[in-house]
């Protein structure tokens, strides 16, 4: 019988040391959690997930070779047990692993070697503002000649070579593959969108991350968490890294005063960064700690410019990027960028060349045609600031193309529809991945969020709806595209429909009319 102090991911380790002999002439030896992706040689970890059962899929890893199984069981008393199986004639070796699903993270970054030890590894939460902050994070770091890699809803890699992964954030045994990978690329800096989904499945040990960023909290994924407190720790536990993990947190956001009470005890380095505050109140809220503040911002049709006050000096920003929130996000990844040393001066060299990212207020637009901006946002904090963001730069009527997604959190659909009607002068309710719900009961839902919806109408087929608006706004107009962002499918049903609104708009521009 083993005992607790026997019951350590060391052990485990330990144990699998004892197989190499076995496994060491197969090249591959990935150590993987996703049977589907098993191949010859590699160890299959078969987690009880949250909905699936890893051990349902055991037969199925050893037949495409797993040469090693790592079984969850119910029981501590059948921790390290080991029974040798064959399935279609491929020899494998079954542990028993106790608790394999907290553990499991852990589990991979000793069988990779511990790669984020040669790495500074930036982790992003927050309902909003992921993407856009490790994209700006690995923009200017590219720029100023570091190797750096994004882990993120675009893709895994160098900026300019993503490679599609699974998952915003990968499973724990992918995510340390990865940076195994970047590790032997002489990559020295990932920065990583990090979901709540993640956090509450211990898909990431937040002991690995150097430096742990929070965009902000608004309602999104109820449907999973259940409520906003669970959903806000959820989040939270990203900051339970060590004493040396560097917070950065938005001061705008009201959760930050709330998780700072109740990080309190610990003494982590922290960078408060605001685009609202006073310069007296961040210093105040600062205390010891260090900030960055935007203040005099201005929205012109070339993107932002900003007065930045920080712990490293003041310096006027430009930026190509549209929006005050992208603002907020360009203040975070600057913060990262300071926290590594590198000079304010160096950085703000940069700024100016930033690209939006893919389905982020990406603007399009041609001679005598409106512009377009096809974003992301599909919450109700992400419409109502890309709103906001679009009427800054829009120089008269806002047309704006939504939906909400089908089985999913219903709550926020009317939501959306008072911030529809109040920022947008033109609405079209369309569809936004449906899935097994109605459509059409789906945008009525979005409808009762009108008082009178007196300037909206409902086009189901996105594409057409898309095309209505572009073809019925006038030159000065702006059309804001919300929902689907970078993302190439519909899902209808139970089916992904192929479907890329940036090509659609982009090709009403040149002429074809998509």
């Amino acid at each position: 019988m083993l005992n607790q102090q026997h019951f350590s991911t060391f052990s485990i380790a330990n144990t699998l040391a004892k197989y190499d002999i076995e496994i060491n002439d197969i090249a591959t030896k990935n150590m993987v959690n996703d049977s589907r992706f098993v191949e010859a040689g590699d160890i299959f970890a078969a987690v009880a997930g949250t909905s699936l059962a890893g051990s349902a899929f055991i037969d199925n890893a050893i037949a495409q070779g797993a040469v090693v199984v790592l079984e969850q069981c119910v029981d501590v008393i059948n921790h390290g047990d080991i029974k040798k199986v064959t399935v279609q004639g491929h020899k494998a070796t079954v542990i028993s692993f106790y608790q394999l699903d907290s553990k499991l993270a852990v589990v991979s970054a000793h069988y990779y070697n511990n790669p984020s030890k040669n790495i500074t590894l930036i982790g992003v939460t927050g309902t909003n503002g992921k993407t856009s902050c490790c994209q700006l994070i690995a923009q200017l770091l590219t720029s100023m000649n570091q190797q750096t890699a994004i882990i993120g809803t675009l893709g895994a890699g160098k900026i300019d070579a993503l490679v599609d992964i699974n998952n915003t954030t990968p499973g724990p045994t992918k995510l340390q593959q990865l940076l195994a990978e970047f590790k032997a690329q002489n990559i020295n800096t990932v920065a990583m969108e990090v979901s709540s989904h993640a956090l509450s499945q211990n898909r990431v040990d937040s002991g690995i991350i150097d430096i742990a960023v929070f965009t902000n909290l608004s309602r999104d994924h109820l449907d999973y968490h259940g409520d906003m407190a669970s959903y806000s720790l959820a989040k939270q536990a990203l900051f339970n890294g060590t004493e040396q993990q560097v917070w950065v947190l938005n001061s705008d956001d009201a959760q930050t005063a709330i998780w700072l009470n109740n990080l309190a005890p610990r003494n982590n380095r922290r960078v408060l960064y605001s685009t609202e505050l006073s310069l007296a109140a961040i210093k105040s809220k600062a205390a010891s700690n260090e900030y960055l503040l935007a203040q005099n911002i201005q929205c012109h049709n070339q993107g932002v410019s900003f007065d930045l006050h920080s712990s490293w000096g003041d310096i006027r920003v430009n930026s190509s990027l549209l929006g005050d929130f992208n603002v907020s996000n360009l203040l975070a990844a600057m913060a990262t960028l300071l926290i590594q040393d590198m000079p304010l001066s160096d950085i703000c060299k940069h700024t100016d060349s930033l690209t939006a990212v893919a389905g982020r207020m990406e603007a399009f637009s041609a001679n005598n045609k409106p512009t377009a901006i096809v974003d992301y946002a599909h919450t109700p904090d992400g419409l109502e600031k890309a709103l906001i963001a679009a009427n800054k730069h829009c120089q008269a009527k806002l047309w704006l193309v939504f939906g909400c997604g089908g089985d999913r959190d219903k709550g926020k659909r009317a939501m959306m529809g008072a911030i529809a009607e109040q920022y947008a002068q033109q609405v079209i309710v369309t569809n936004d991945n449906p899935r097994t719900e109605e459509p059409m009961a789906i945008a009525k839902d979005i409808l009762s969020g009108f008082k009178t919806a007196t300037n909206a109408e409902v086009i189901l087929d996105r594409k057409q709806a898309v095309l209505n608006a572009l073809s019925r706004a006038q030159a000065n107009d702006m059309v804001l595209c919300a929902g689907k962002g970078h993302e190439d499918y519909l899902i209808i049903g139970t089916q992904k429909v192929a479907y890329d609104e940036r090509d659609i708009v982009r090709q009403f521009y040149q002429g074809s009319g998509a």
